[in-house]
């Protein structure tokens, strides 16, 4: 499994790229603070931390792809925001989807406030602050009106592993959906090489069409995850009972 935590960068470099069970996996240590810009990750440890425990990958199949062209219209929603931050107790490996391929491990967390909100208040705020810092950007350089951003987090245990960034797609109501932007929030994700015990991380704009509501698979060259029919119903109930407290005025 995967959790945050890693060595701290101290800059981005953007890069443009075209066209009970609600608690799932062991705790994680997840980096706590955000620098106020977001131009920085400060997380403690040394890399993300993978315990016991497989990515459920599985073997992609074809799907049709979508052009960066065509990913205009039918936006998905994000109308399941509809209570604030702060209420929220679930960890950000319980939002989020793991895949490995070789000795590449892959975690990517959504970044829309419907999935990030019933995290833990220092969780949502971190990636609340990270997602806020880079939307605005992201939207004006992909000229998109809408996109939805995912943290993406590569790591190896014991060897060094290239990586194609290009080539983590998304699967969303039977469509492919390719990266319009990815933007490099650590040193050394333009070397295109994951070093042992090393994190990189990155902010991947998708089509505004991926839909968080429904089932999502992660694709990354010919292995797929499908963990996102796992996360999804943890999100759900979550979102019930942060309701819940917000109205009984309980912030955790």
């Amino acid at each position: 499994m995967i959790t945050a935590a890693g060595a701290g960068g101290t800059g981005v470099r953007g890069t443009t790229r075209g066209a009970d069970p609600t608690h799932r996996g062991a705790p994680g240590r997840i980096g706590r603070s955000l620098i106020a810009l977001g131009l920085a990750l400060a997380l403690g440890g040394c890399g993300l931390i993978f315990q016991e425990g497989e990515p459920s990958s599985a073997p992609a199949v074809p799907v049709e792809d979508v052009a960066p062209e065509q990913a205009e219209a039918e936006p998905a929603p994000d109308s399941a925001a509809d209570f604030p931050g702060g209420y929220g107790t679930l960890r950000q490996e319980e939002i989020s989807m793991r895949l490995r391929r070789g000795e590449l491990e892959v975690l990517v967390t959504p970044l829309a406030e419907s999935v990030t909100r019933t995290t833990a208040p220092d969780t949502w705020e971190r990636l609340s602050a990270l997602a806020g810092t880079h939307r605005s950007s992201l939207r004006d350089r992909t000229g998109a009106d809408a996109v939805q951003l995912f943290l993406v987090a590569l790591y190896s245990e014991h060897q060094a592993v290239p990586f194609e960034p290009d080539d983590l797609t998304l699967v969303s109501r039977g469509l492919r959906f390719r990266p319009l932007e990815i933007r490099g929030l650590t040193p050394g994700w333009d070397r295109l090489r994951v070093g042992p015990r090393e994190t990189l991380l990155a902010i991947y704009a998708f089509p505004d069409q991926v839909d968080l509501e429904r089932e999502v698979e992660v694709e990354y060259q010919e292995v797929r995850s499908r963990d996102w029919e796992q996360v999804l119903p943890v999100i759900q109930a979550e979102r019930g009972r942060a309701r819940a407290r917000a109205g009984g005025g309980r912030p955790n």
